[in-house]
């Protein structure tokens, strides 16, 4: 994970990998067949290690907002104690050429945040900080979104629309 945060996923070479390691590049071959093996196998071990620690979150007793943010800190202290993990994450949620598109993203977020600080300004919604909160809608949608195109049988639009709509409004309302 460290060379691959180091180098990116399409510069990092099993020589590179092999000597972090500590290990002849042979030693790795023999338990996997390339680069995109190990790489694959590394991801899955991780995503193993963060469900682990977000399931025994859960599983702890309480209310569900107390296990909500136990899930959270289990998340965010394991994105925290393994960056290279996080940008490993991020390189394959972003390939390369992906990033073309960060701009618009930028500009979307800004606009959105943009947009919640006159909703805060006039009284609709309470102050928070109106970037982290654009990225939080901005991520919500584009989830439902992407669920929506795997699953076979989508609830109707409108019930997922309500759903966002009802879970972001009454979180940030203005309760005056």
């Amino acid at each position: 994970m460290r060379v691959i945060a180091r180098r990116g996923m399409t510069a990092a070479t099993m020589q590179e990998i092999a000597e972090e390691a500590g290990v002849a590049k042979g030693t790795i071959y023999l338990y996997f067949k390339d680069r995109d093996a190990l790489v694959d196998k590394t991801f899955e071990r991780a995503i193993t290690e963060l469900l682990k620690r977000i399931d025994a979150a859960l599983a702890t007793e309480g209310t569900f907002e107390q296990k909500l943010r136990a899930s959270l800190v289990a998340k965010f202290s394991y994105f925290q104690e393994h960056r290279e993990f996080f940008r490993l994450y991020h390189a394959l949620r972003y390939p390369e050429g992906k990033r073309r598109t960060q701009k618009q993203y930028d500009e979307q977020l800004a606009r959105m945040a943009s947009m919640i600080e006159d909703a805060m300004q006039s009284g609709e919604i309470r102050r928070m900080d109106s970037k982290r909160l654009a990225l939080i809608i901005t991520e919500a949608i584009s989830a439902v979104m992407i669920r929506r195109v795997v699953e076979e049988n989508p609830p109707p639009v409108s019930a997922d629309i309500d759903l966002l709509m009802d879970t972001i409004l009454d979180g940030i309302r203005s309760h005056s």
